[in-house]
């Protein structure tokens, strides 16, 4: 669902055409480099960092899936050990990778992704119609990505120890900004737009030879030498082509007239090849300049959004980067990579009025230099007013400057670069602004000093962690004896606050504080808060968890949450199912009661008041993809009620176990069901689970097919990768291959489920390479269905 938004392929690998245009036309901008070579000259350059590629993923999974067998559900042992194999080539060579995933299809992508659908569908149907006739999986030129690839991709990479990045908005900008603010040696990926990008090099994953480490590098330089222009003018170049936000539809006048006065049109090329070089002609001929952009955006026909341009070109800018088409008293509004996520990060709308306060007003006068302040968040900077929803004592500076600072704790990633900046330069100051009139040394334990209120308190930990290493002061964790400092704590992405578990009314924290080598360390502190009302708390609450699910969804440790929570919309691709097969439904319908119980525990309904819908963008046979179907969520049956998300997610304590495992187990309609399946192994637990699911919702699966997935299950666990790539089919079943899909996505569902009743399993007991092989299932399928007696089909497995 996160990831599988570009299941297929990503809806525009960047500029149409350019990729092949460079190929062809200038094949000096190609350079084949040797990796190790760059790593080596890096770690010369740079001795105190290690060299790192950042891979743009989405564009890299049809390249990392080379089993064999593709279309029976997936060789997930045998992907997952590809992956190891190519994480282990760059760990040899001192070359540490990080991975980013699209994590959301954005608004300005819906069409187009729309577009991918519906060509993704009948390239499904006619690789069905080849499977009925044939018998076998067609040859590579066919070739779809198993279904939810990109998903378990990034579950996969985690596993193996890799750092992932699911991302906030579309991958390539956060990818190009990572690059260039870490000085990385290249981007591994195959996206033409990371040649518009002004940052780290640009490396070909379709040319990566993976035993010599040696690929193709794209050259902007020599780009743009041919081209006639600078690197200041890719970004219109990239414009005036159409890209995201400029649509092609709106540039052909435009290209009519460059072809038709450009000197450089040559007849042996074809008309899109033409186009690139008269439009580098025009542009290159114009000043680089604000009233240029201007001028063009009045000749072209952008209808009543005369901006597109501006925002075409400002979208390729990266933090810190400036251009001669913007103009220079216009602040970059993608100055931070997560800043365009403000639409998606609803609490951040809520606090803004909070932070402007704060820095504008509070930490001037605490530094007794406003005024410096003052400049340096600079007169241009917009903040949404919104009125404030935690009454308080008016004029309260350590309290105002505390809500402010609550604003951190929801959106870190989602700031002003100036407001950035000062975070940076000054976390003494914010620091103070929430201690005071607290002492800066603190003590975790019974003896905290009492805030006059709960936001203040939580304040204070988010700005603790902003300024870890700014300050100095030793924290004294009062349990044992043990007295850990500041310094033996992990980096702000692993929060010195591992755990806030809220108790409101009245506001009770427990902090669960790891130092480097000891053991949690649980924490109660109990603290008053006159100052907040109900409707106070209750928001506090949920913006923690928002927060919470946001962090999770960055670092690809939930699945979908914070998607729905922030968003309220969820998608999911093409699944390789069989449209003329109308005894199995689609699995979007087979899941979406499930999926209804999971809406309903994340938005809570159920509690007096009306509970949103959510949009889904699923796509199954017989929907159009029109517009978003509003889906109603449905409380599941639990014993007592269902428990809300603070407890699900923040209680300890084997009874709140207990609950998570119910409420799980209640979204598949098997409440009931519980003390048999926890007698079972974890993986074998969450496989049954969705294996009754399954014959509860679909009346056509038959004895058959329940025993075909029941050998799978247990023929699989002794079956190593090696033993499952040498396993040979005569044969390709095509209602197998429906079956394999709907079963893969319904492990999706689990994992979605998971995340949200507080992970009762651990998401590596729901991955597929736990307990789905495609070509071990098919064969299960076929021998149930061929009459084989049950020791041949259970393989001496009787258990």
């Amino acid at each position: 669902l996160l990831s599988d938004c570009c299941e297929f392929r990503r809806s525009a690998m960047g500029v149409r055409g350019l990729q092949g245009f460079v190929a062809r036309v200038c094949p000096d901008a190609c350079k084949t480099v040797d990796l190790r070579e760059m790593a080596e000259k890096h770690r010369t350059d740079h001795p105190d960092s290690p060299p790192v590629v950042v891979v743009d993923a989405m564009s890299c999974v049809r390249r990392w899936y080379t089993p064999e067998s593709w279309v029976c559900g997936g060789q997930w042992r045998e992907y997952l050990a590809i992956l190891e194999d190519f994480i282990n080539v760059f760990m040899t060579a001192g070359i540490k990778l990080v991975f980013y995933f699209d994590g959301v299809v954005e608004d300005k992508k819906r069409e187009e992704w729309i577009k991918r659908r519906m060509k993704n569908t009948e390239e499904i149907a006619t690789l069905f119609r080849f499977i009925k006739t044939h018998r076998k999986q067609p040859g590579r030129e066919m070739f779809v990505l198993p279904s939810a690839l990109p998903t378990f991709t990034r579950y996969a990479l985690k596993s193996l120890g890799q750092k992932t990045v699911c991302t906030l908005q579309e991958a390539d900008f956060e990818v190009a900004a990572y690059g260039l603010q870490h000085n990385c040696i290249g981007i591994l990926g195959q996206d033409s737009d990371y040649l518009i990008y002004n940052t780290c090099p640009y490396l070909s994953i379709e040319n990566l030879h993976l035993d010599r480490l040696v690929t193709v590098m794209y050259s902007r330089e020599v780009l743009c030498r041919v081209l006639g222009i600078s690197l200041t003018h890719l970004p219109l170049f990239a414009c005036l082509l159409g890209n995201d936000i400029v649509p092609e539809s709106l540039l052909e006048g435009f290209w009519h007239k460059c072809l038709t006065t450009s000197p450089h049109r040559n007849n042996s090329y074809n008309r899109r090849t033409n186009i690139l070089l008269s439009v580098a002609n025009y542009i290159s001929k114009i000043p680089c300049s604000y009233s240029s952009l201007k001028h063009l955006e009045e000749m072209l026909p952008l209808g009543s959004d005369k901006t597109l341009l501006y925002r075409g070109v400002n979208s390729y800018l990266l933090p810190g980067q400036q251009s001669p088409w913007i103009p220079p008293n216009v602040i970059n509004c993608q100055m931070s990579s997560l800043q365009q996520q403000s639409a998606l990060c609803q609490d951040k709308e809520i606090f803004q009025k909070e932070v402007s306060l704060f820095l504008k007003c509070q930490v001037g006068q605490i530094m007794g230099s406003s005024s410096s302040i003052g400049q340096q968040l600079g007169t241009e900077m917009y903040f949404p007013y919104r009125e404030n929803l935690f009454p308080h004592p008016v004029g309260h500076a350590a309290l105002d400057a505390a809500q402010g600072a609550v604003g951190f704790l929801v959106c870190e990633h989602t700031l002003p670069a100036p407001v950035e900046l000062l975070i940076q330069q000054h976390p003494k100051a914010l620091l103070r602004a929430a201690l005071n009139p607290f002492p800066s040394s603190l003590h975790l334990c019974s003896g905290l000093p009492q805030p006059k209120c709960g936001i203040l308190y939580l304040a204070l930990l988010k700005l603790m962690r902003l300024a870890e290493g700014a300050l100095d002061p030793t924290v004294h964790v009062a349990d044992k004896g043990v007295k850990q400092c500041w310094s033996q704590y992990r980096p702000l992405r692993t929060p010195l606050v591992t755990g806030l578990h809220l108790h409101i009314e009245p506001l009770t924290t427990t902090l669960s504080v790891r130092p480097s080598n000891q053991s949690l360390i649980h924490q109660e502190v109990h603290l008053s808060n006159p100052c907040l009302s109900s409707s106070g708390t209750r928001m506090l609450c949920r913006t923690l968890l928002n927060a919470l699910a946001k962090e999770q969804h960055i670092r690809s440790e939930n699945y979908s949450i914070f998607n729905i929570l922030s968003n309220g919309e969820i998608e999911c691709s093409n699944s390789l199912e069989d449209d003329c097969d109308t005894e199995i439904p689609g699995q979007a319908l087979i899941y979406r009661p499930a999926r209804q119980h999971i809406y309903s525990i994340l938005l809570e309904s159920g509690k007096g008041g009306a509970c949103p819908l959510v949009k889904e963008w699923f796509v199954y046979f017989g929907n159009p993809l029109k517009q978003p179907e509003l889906i109603q969520p449905v409380q599941p049956s639990v014993t007592g009620g269902t428990p809300n998300l603070k407890t699900l997610w923040f209680a300890k304590g084997p009874d709140v176990e207990k609950q998570r495992y119910s409420t799980f187990l209640a979204c598949f309609h098997l409440q009931d069901e519980m003390e048999e399946l926890q007698a079972l192994e974890a993986p074998v637990a969450g496989f049954c689970c969705l294996l009754a699911y399954l014959m509860m919702e679909v009346s056509s699966l038959s004895l058959e097919d329940l025993n075909a997935f029941l050998a799978l299950i247990l023929c699989l666990k002794g079956k190593s990768a090696a033993q499952l790539t040498g396993l040979q089919l005569a044969q390709v079943d095509s209602r197998g291959v429906h079956l394999g899909a709907v079963l893969i996505r319904g492990l999706t569902t689990l994992l979605m489920a998971n995340s949200a009743c507080g992970f009762p399993f651990r998401m590596d007991d729901l991955m597929p390479w736990a307990v789905f092989d495609g070509k071990l299932f098919q064969e299960k399928y076929q021998q149930s269905h061929g009459g084989c007696s049950m020791e041949e089909l259970l393989e001496g497995n009787v258990s």
